[in-house]
């Protein structure tokens, strides 16, 4: 790293963040697949859903199956199958806003130095950490957000003389592709009213056009949500707006947003802030020519609005703690510009090291024995994989109980009993259906694919996975039951029954 030093020449970037990511990546999976752990049930309920590509789901834009069809197909089935592209994403994101802080700061060793400081300070933080050893509908949203905040960079600073256009619709293409991985990307456009407003005269007709591309390539969503009733949309407003938090709880739950930003961006970000904040005398990143907007403005525009967002929604219900992922974008951008001219490379060298050890740690931990049983005894957040063990062996240990039985129907009473089967019993082919529990439909299987629907005439016979006793609903439907099987791992305690009309 000598020439970031001495000011070197600028190709040397790419070389060194690709072996850090990359590094940082492998990292991660050699710690995910030491753990042991399987799949979490959003996991496993994304998994499933790539196996039968749509247009939409339930509770989710269709993105993530897309990811993880192409993500299975190329690596096969396995938990690190299911998960190598996200975790891919994760990475590619850090390497997009590192050419980011490249650009802004004037693609020299200066803008090495931010470019380097900016994707291992994201890289680094606990999101990623957690969420970048995972299948989650965060990973092509960071990607989505880091590269539409490229694309926007680069339309501001088009030349005087030549169109941003382009690059405007570039960015409408990007944040179309963004609202298919999750609805969060919508919050971006508060980012872009902030530019429109500031600079409608010039990008005025770009943002708009770039806005009716997004909605071209997101329509696909919209129209299937149509077809069926608007349950993605419904699930994502019942969470937001109509679970709202009473009263007595509200002060509460800001505090706990609040203090779930620190946590996201990790201790080693905040002492990075602090040190950037006592050394702001010290020169900042250069500002390119031609620049609309300076950069530190333009990561806080793309990090502050998704935050004061998500601030008015702790106020009214529970704001989840990833719902903001993408603040940390702007953030670190902010950050990496800022650090790299107050900060020598030994405290990059040590930061990131620190910050990529850390939760890899806490993960590694699980393999303690103490810690599996204290996890089991019902501590779980000691082991961070807790809620992922033990469903490939109490699946196993109930198969041979199904296969005795080839003619019946399989339901389960729950949507993770559901998709935590469907994954461990995948070669199997036994597909296991929701149980059709009256009211609304709680989740995807219960509205798509549940045992029997109205009008139609129950089985007089069926096999149901449940944890513990059939409850009363069940049991109303069926008056004979019959355990098949029972088996235990862990906090687990899954059982086999046969249902029938007659004894």
């Amino acid at each position: 790293m000598s020439e970031l030093t001495q000011g070197g020449a600028s190709g040397r970037l790419a070389p060194l963040l690709f072996t850090a990511l990359a590094a940082i990546v492998l990292v991660r999976a050699g710690v995910m697949l030491a753990s042991g752990a399987g799949l979490h049930v959003d996991e496993a309920q994304y998994w499933d859903w790539s196996r039968h590509l749509a247009w939409g789901y339930w509770s989710k834009p269709p993105a993530i199956a897309g990811l993880i069809a192409a993500s299975t197909a190329l690596a096969s089935e396995s938990v690190l199958g299911v998960r190598l592209l996200c975790m891919l994403a994760w990475g590619l994101a850090s390497g997009v806003l590192g050419w980011l802080a490249w650009d802004m700061a004037g693609r020299g060793a200066a803008g090495q130095r931010a470019g380097l400081w900016s994707a291992l300070l994201l890289a680094g933080t606990p999101a990623a950490g957690i969420l970048g050893m995972a299948a989650t509908t965060d990973a092509p949203l960071m990607l989505a957000w880091a590269a539409c905040m490229a694309l926007t960079w680069r339309a501001l600073t088009t030349p005087a003389g030549a169109s941003p256009l382009p690059w405007w619709l570039l960015a409408g293409v990007v944040l179309g592709l963004g609202l298919l991985s999750k609805y969060t990307m919508a919050a971006l456009g508060a980012s872009w009213a902030l530019i429109f407003l500031l600079h409608w005269r010039r990008h005025g007709l770009g943002l708009v056009l770039a806005g009716g591309v997004a909605l071209a390539v997101f329509s696909p969503n919209l129209f299937w949500n149509a077809a069926h009733g608007w349950p993605t949309l419904g699930h994502t407003a019942e969470i937001t707006v109509a679970a709202a938090t009473p009263a007595s709880g509200k002060l509460a739950s800001v505090a706990e947003f609040m203090a779930g930003q620190l946590v996201m961006l990790g201790p080693v970000g905040l002492v990075i802030g602090v040190l950037v904040w006592r050394r702001r005398r010290l020169a900042t990143a250069a500002l390119p020519s031609g620049s609309a907007v300076s950069p530190l403005s333009f990561a806080w525009m793309f990090a502050l609005p998704l935050l004061l967002v998500a601030l008015a929604q702790s106020i009214n219900a529970r704001a989840f703690l990833n719902w903001t992922a993408p603040a940390l974008l702007g953030l670190c951008l902010a950050l990496g510009l800022l650090a790299s001219s107050r900060l020598g490379l030994r405290a990059l060298v040590v930061s990131t090291v620190v910050a990529v050890a850390v939760p890899a740690a806490l993960s590694l931990a699980s393999l303690s024995e103490q810690v599996r049983q204290s996890a089991q005894k019902g501590s779980p957040h000691m082991d961070l994989w807790a809620r992922m063990r033990g469903w490939e062996q109490v699946f196993g240990a109930l198969a041979p109980a199904l296969a005795q039985h080839p003619g019946l129907p399989v339901a389960a009473s729950a949507r993770d009993l559901v998709v935590q089967a469907r994954y461990a019993w995948r070669d199997q082919a036994r597909q296991v259906m929701a149980w059709p529990r009256s009211g609304k439909p709680r989740n995807h299987y219960e509205q798509f694919e549940p045992l029997w629907t109205t009008g139609q005439i129950q089985p007089p016979a069926v096999l149901v996975i449940s944890e513990g006793e059939p409850d009363t609903e069940l049991k109303q439907a069926y008056p004979h039951w019959q355990r098949l099987e029972q088996a235990r791992s862990g906090r687990l305690n899954l059982q086999l029954w046969r249902a029938s009309l007659a004894p």
